[in-house]
């Protein structure tokens, strides 16, 4: 590597939709970009309200078409053209889709690093896929190929050792969260105004199926009229749970909001924030809710919930599915004495952009061994 010249950096992902993994990638090619490194992002579709994000220093490369597999050779073509030091992808199925082209990839650009971010709970992700069998044996079979892999949580690390390969590869980077931004965020107008007199229970994330808001609507019917939830998120199963709120007499006591590109004005007003996944990678969400200030009730369901909550300093959780316990620990939370600067100072002093990406910085300065 000519020590003389920038570093060049290639991101890959699918688009820039409003996601974790979007953001995540958004913020660390941008924090690269800072650090004097030459930066590009491969995108297969270049859509999506995140772009509007992107350093203007940054080369994005638009592949334009929708489709992992059909613009994977396209993909391992430009990447080969830039010829980077160091591909990061940051997204599990993109992950595995480029695993397998990893060794002729380093054989054309030897100094090529490649490091994936995990995003899931790999084995729980794989079950719930169509063919569950061929994502295990891709795993087992070519994830290693990467010179690193990032899980974001001990719950991540754990599974890929137990169920797809153990490797000092693996390593655990929590996620970051740019606390300035979620502050400043928060201050601005917001034509939506919880109740005074209400309780005001907040959720924010996709409404899929794995998110199990079913689960929180059935919660909330079990606490006292005073509680009201508001959820912020879209998604295919928006019709089915305002469909379940309306069965369950929860009409008046639930709000959609749908996707909001600034959630954070949301949460700075909340009293408490509520997670009742079935899975997670590591939610940021719950670590933004905390920038503010904001105590979080949760099903301790894997992906890190139990490495995040501290109990009694910035939240509770639950053993997953228990509604009738969570229903409990939402009334104590919403009576107990958390101290809200300790939340906050507790969540800098963790997952700041500047203390977690001083992480990344030394896996992408390392050259590959």
């Amino acid at each position: 590597m000519d020590v003389n010249s920038k570093k060049r950096l290639v991101g890959v992902i699918h688009h820039l939709t409003i996601g974790g993994a979007e953001r995540m990638m958004v913020m660390l090619l941008n924090y690269f970009v800072t650090e004097g490194f030459e930066v590009h992002l491969i995108i297969f579709n270049h859509h999506g309200e995140l772009k509007e994000q992107l350093s203007q220093e940054i080369h994005v490369h638009n592949l334009a078409i929708p489709s992992v597999s059909k613009g994977m050779f396209k993909c391992l073509k430009e990447i080969h053209h830039i010829n980077p030091h160091f591909v990061f992808s940051g997204i599990g199925h993109l992950n595995i889709a480029l695993a397998p082209f990893i060794p002729m990839m380093q054989y054309l650009i030897p100094q090529s690093k490649w490091i994936a971010r995990e995003t899931n709970i790999v084995s729980l992700q794989n079950q719930a896929s169509k063919y569950p069998k061929l994502f295990d044996w891709l795993y087992q079979r070519f994830y290693k190929n990467y010179d690193v892999i990032i899980a974001q949580s001990e719950d991540m690390k754990n599974d890929l050792e137990k169920n797809y390969f153990s490797s000092s590869k693996i390593v655990i980077v929590n996620n970051p969260v740019d606390i300035e931004r979620v502050e400043q965020l928060s201050q601005e107008s917001c034509s939506y105004s919880f109740k005074e007199e209400t309780i005001n229970l907040l959720t924010v994330s996709g409404l899929r199926e794995e998110k199990r808001h079913d689960l929180m609507l059935h919660t909330l019917a079990l606490l006292p009229q005073q509680y009201h939830l508001t959820i912020v998120g879209g998604g295919e199963e928006e019709v089915s749970l305002k469909n379940l709120a309306k069965a369950l007499n929860l009409t008046d006591r639930v709000t959609f909001e749908g996707n909001q590109l600034n959630p954070y004005n949301y949460m700075k007003n909340a009293d408490l924030f509520l997670l009742t996944s079935q899975r997670e990678g590591f939610p940021n969400v719950l670590i933004e809710a905390n920038a503010l200030g904001i105590p979080i009730v949760a099903f301790a369901c894997p992906g890190g919930i139990t490495e995040i909550i501290e109990e009694g300093v910035n939240g509770f959780y639950v053993p997953y599915n228990e509604i009738e316990l969570l229903a409990k620990k939402i009334e104590k939370a919403s009576s107990f004495s958390f101290k809200k600067e300790s939340i906050q100072k507790r969540t800098k002093n963790r997952y700041s952009k500047e203390v977690i990406f001083q992480k990344y910085k030394r896996i992408f300065t390392e050259e590959r061994v």
